[in-house]
Order: structure tokens, then C-alpha cells, then sequence
């Protein structure tokens, strides 16, 4: 077992009764059970390493829309073994127009697959985040008895997170079903202490893994103190022990196990479209700092008066350098290299450029051409005339066709 908290605080969730007595999540709890996988695969300790991702029972695929926008994730499998509603909601695996617009910076293949959270297949090879909310309890006794080994015997994902109700919490539901749940197909509801259990007895046969537990869905405050039930949803956080810094018990050998001689079956397959950056590291940190010298080249605060200068602070670079893996001496060398000129801690700009002058002398130009013409109308109508008055550039209105530039 493990301790572990959501980064930034966790969710900020209620949980009121409405005037019909019936109980109300907000967010609704399938949203707060996407928003805790997501914020658990994104969390900063690992996320870098997490490229592949499987979810099992899919069903209408409403956490894809979630998952596909995590910037480092480059494949995910969306498995359910319904067919048929994985045909008509696969739209929501096509990438947008805005996916065009804006591209990710890594690739991206998503696969729609029909298939079984207990076939070892050849797709679910390096595999790191298995995702299982709420299926566990929809699986007969026999098939349950089986996903342990093929997701921690098989694919020995980095980390794997499961969600399942709690049975305890059902005392606040006033609408259960027939068979006692809260959804016609559930085989079974866990208590929480039936869940833990679950989870105990795999990492007792896989001491590879460690396992936090996460609650969603608080009771009412006015439900809160009759009892303790916990949460209406609860959810293991299963981590193989290197990515939290504890040591592996055994080797990491489970996808040499033999496969099931099945394969899923494709329903939709597509690779997202991406930008890759082909420019060499120095190009990459040149186009940084000529973004950053236009940006602040004519900021006041960087402004010297004595020296007619401005002195842009070139240590605001290094943020940059670093996710490039480079150094300040290298960054100077940059800076050298394009004929920058950097005293201190500052990179020296001119006034005025060669180009600002030339510039200038344009516009003087243009002055004196316009005056000239003045004079040369005013001397043929008259000073003070009116035409001249109406042809004078000078007064002329933002409006009128001379100044249509």
C-alpha cells in the first residue's frame, strides 16, 4: 500500500439532496471519475513516462475526448466488447478541425478495438496506464477470477486504475433497481472492505505493485455524520513499485507469457496529425531569442537614457534553454554567434537600427515631397484660397482618399 493525493488539492466537488429527496453530485460522478484518472495520469511524478494507454469497457468512449488531450500520450486503445456501440460512437475518436489547426507536438494513433479486459493479446504490449471504471462489476465471477492475471501477469502496466461503487453508500439511493443495485447489469456491488480485499489479494500475487485508494462522491452534509459509508465511488490506484521509487520483487518478464491466441478486433483506427520540429537545437534557440528581442526591444523599463540604449535582460532566455538541455555558456555562444552583443547580464540594443534610420529618412522625404506640392497648388490657386484649404494635405480628415494608407 501506498499513501497518494491528487496533485493541486484534489477535486472541488458538492454533494446536496434535492426537494425530492433524491441525491445530486455536482459535478455528476462519471465526470469526477474522468477528471480523477485524467489528473492521476497527468500528475508531474510520472506523466512524462506515460506514452500508451488502454481503456477497458469504453462503452460510449466519453473519457477519450479527456484522454487524447494529454500532450504526452502517443497511443491509445479504447476496448469494449460491445461492438455495436463502439461502431456508432467511434466519431469520437476522429480528430477535430482544431486538431488540424493547432497539432500536437507528438504523435497520436488511436485504436477502437473490440475485445475482452481478459485477453492477453499482442495489442496490449508496452502498454503503460491501464484504465478499468466501473467494469469490474459487470464481469460473471469466472471472467473477474481472470483480469488480475492478464492485467498484472500480462501487461504490467506502470500503473492501473480501477473504479467500482460502494455498496454502503447505496443507503442514500432511494431508486435502486430490482436485483438491488444500481445498474440492471451489475453482477455484484463491493462494500469497501470487499474492494480492498480485491486488491490486497493482487498485490499479494503480484508484489510488484503498490496500491492507493481514492474516494468520489462525498455524502451530504446533512448524511455525513448519521454514518460512515464512505464514498459512492471508490477507486484503487495501482502503481508498479519502480515508478514510486520502491523496488521490484521480480523481474519484469510477464509479456513473455504466452498470448490467447486472439487478437482484437479493429473497428477504427486513426493517427492524429502533428508538428514535428525539425530545427536543429541552435535554430530552435535563435528563433526564441530574435521572438524575445522584438518583443521587448522597445520596452521602456529596459530602456537606458544616459546611453541611448536598451538592455534586455538575457537571463529570462534560460527557462527556454533548459527545456533544451542548454547550457549558459552555450546560450552566449548563441548570442555571439548572430552578432548579439551581450554585457553582463544584458543584451545591448541600439536606439534606433539602420533600418528605423532609414525608415526616418523615408518619412522626410515623404514631408517634403507633400510640402513642395502644397506650395506648388497654393501658387497657382491663390494662399488662402479655399481649394487650396480643401487640397491641403495636412488638414485633410482621416476619411478622405489621400490618407487611404
Amino acid at each position: 500500500m501506498f499513501s497518494y493525493d491528487l496533485p493541486n488539492g484534489g477535486l472541488n466537488t458538492k454533494t446536496f439532496v434535492t426537494k425530492e429527496g433524491q441525491i445530486k453530485f455536482d459535478p455528476a460522478l462519471y465526470e469526477q471519475r474522468y477528471t480523477t484518472t485524467v489528473r492521476i495520469i497527468e500528475d508531474p511524478r510520472w506523466r512524462q513516462s506515460l506514452k500508451k494507454i488502454v481503456d477497458f469497457g469504453c462503452s460510449e468512449m466519453r473519457l477519450l475526448p479527456l484522454l487524447r488531450r494529454i500532450p504526452k500520450v502517443e497511443h491509445i486503445l479504447a476496448v469494449d466488447i460491445d461492438e455495436k456501440v463502439l461502431s456508432v460512437f467511434q466519431q469520437r475518436a476522429v480528430p477535430l478541425v482544431s486538431d488540424y489547426l493547432h497539432k500536437r507536438e507528438e504523435p497520436l494513433r488511436i485504436e477502437v478495438l473490440k475485445g475482452s479486459i481478459t485477453d492477453s493479446v499482442e495489442q496490449l504490449r508496452n502498454v503503460d496506464v491501464v484504465i478499468g471504471l466501473e467494469i469490474i462489476e459487470h464481469l460473471h465471477a469466472d471472467v473477474l477470477e481472470k483480469v488480475p492475471e492478464n492485467i498484472f501477469g500480462f501487461v504490467q502496466p506502470k500503473l492501473a486504475i480501477f473504479s467500482t461503487p460502494n455498496s454502503e453508500f447505496n443507503v442514500f439511493f432511494d431508486s435502486l433497481l430490482g436485483n438491488g443495485f444500481r445498474h440492471f447489469d451489475h453482477k455484484f456491488e463491493w462494500s469497501r472492505a470487499e474492494f480492498r480485499a480485491w486488491t490486497d489479494n493482487i498485490c499479494h500475487r503480484y508484489p510488484n505493485y503498490s496500491v492507493a485508494f481514492l474516494g468520489l462522491g462525498n455524502p451530504p452534509d446533512e448524511k455525513r455524520d448519521v454514518e460512515d459509508v464512505g464514498f459512492a465511488t471508490q477507486m484503487a490506484l495501482f502503481a508498479r513499485n519502480d515508478l514510486i521509487k520502491k523496488p521490484l520483487a521480480t523481474d519484469l518478464n510477464g509479456q513473455s507469457l504466452p498470448l490467447s491466441g486472439v487478437k482484437y478486433k479493429e473497428i477504427y483506427t486513426v493517427d492524429f496529425p502533428y508538428y514535428k520540429d525539425e530545427r536543429t537545437q541552435d535554430e530552435k534557440i535563435w528563433c526564441e531569442v530574435q521572438y524575445f528581442i522584438n518583443r521587448y526591444r522597445y520596452a521602456t523599463i529596459y530602456f537606458n537614457v544616459d546611453r541611448h540604449i536598451y538592455q534586455l535582460p538575457w537571463l529570462q532566455l534560460m527557462d527556454f534553454a533548459r527545456k533544451e538541455n542548454v547550457s549558459q555558456e552555450e546560450l552566449l555562444d548563441i548570442l555571439r554567434n548572430h552578432n548579439i552583443q551581450v554585457e553582463g547580464n544584458f543584451i545591448i540594443m541600439p536606439e534606433y537600427d539602420d533600418d528605423d534610420d532609414d525608415d526616418h529618412g523615408l518619412c522626410y522625404e515623404l514631408n517634403d515631397l507633400n510640402l513642395e506640392l502644397n506650395n506648388e497648388y497654393n501658387n497657382q490657386c491663390g494662399n488662402g484660397d479655399a481649394a487650396s484649404t480643401a487640397f491641403n494635405i495636412e488638414n485633410a480628415k482621416d476619411d478622405s482618399e489621400e490618407c487611404w494608407d
